[in-house]
């Protein structure tokens, strides 16, 4: 009998993870109260300040942002996928960014990132968590997606499989 229940959570468990994946471009919503990306200085690749004016970028239909750190191991798993999504949404001008909030030297980051699959992306470096705190953003990873006028538009906490095929539809359809 106690066998029997453990067998009905493993199955509730296992139908859960596979309907997540299912599933997952219902996690793309629309926010009811959009807000603008906050225009705060960050530092690039290179370790320079810069300001991440998203809307600024008139060749661009939007951007992909995710939040990540090194010692969060659900970011690490989702790289890679955000590489892939990079790749599909290029044809439609749609970029994917990087945004760390973690404290460690640049370069480790970047080594890490490299290794771990998030080798095409564009990476920032928010090491006092301003844009995080300015957008109340709760934690790693959390992905949100940005129109060409600066405006949020939806925003996932959590990993997703970005790269499924109805995850980049969701995403291309809410920035055309």
């Amino acid at each position: 009998m106690h066998t029997s229940k453990f067998n009905k959570k493993i199955l509730l468990l296992f139908f859960l993870i596979l309907s997540n994946n299912v599933f997952a471009a219902e996690y793309i919503e629309k926010l009811k109260d959009q807000i603008q990306f906050p225009i705060l200085t960050i530092l690039n690749s290179k370790e320079k300040p810069t300001i991440l004016k998203l809307n600024k970028d008139l060749d661009k239909n939007g951007y992909v942002v995710n939040f990540w750190a090194t010692w969060c191991v659900p970011c690490k798993k989702e790289l890679p996928d955000l590489s892939i999504l990079d790749k599909k949404l290029e044809k439609y001008k749609i970029d994917v960014l990087t945004i760390s909030i973690d404290k460690k030297n640049i370069k480790d980051q970047i080594k890490f990132l490299l290794t771990n699959g998030a080798y095409n992306l564009t990476h920032f470096f928010d090491k006092e968590m301003n844009i995080f705190r300015a957008m109340n953003l709760r934690g790693v990873p959390t992905t949100i997606i940005v129109d060409n006028t600066g405006t949020v538009l939806s925003k996932n906490e959590g990993i997703l499989k970005w790269s499924e095929d109805e995850v980049v539809k969701e995403i291309i359809n809410l920035l055309n």
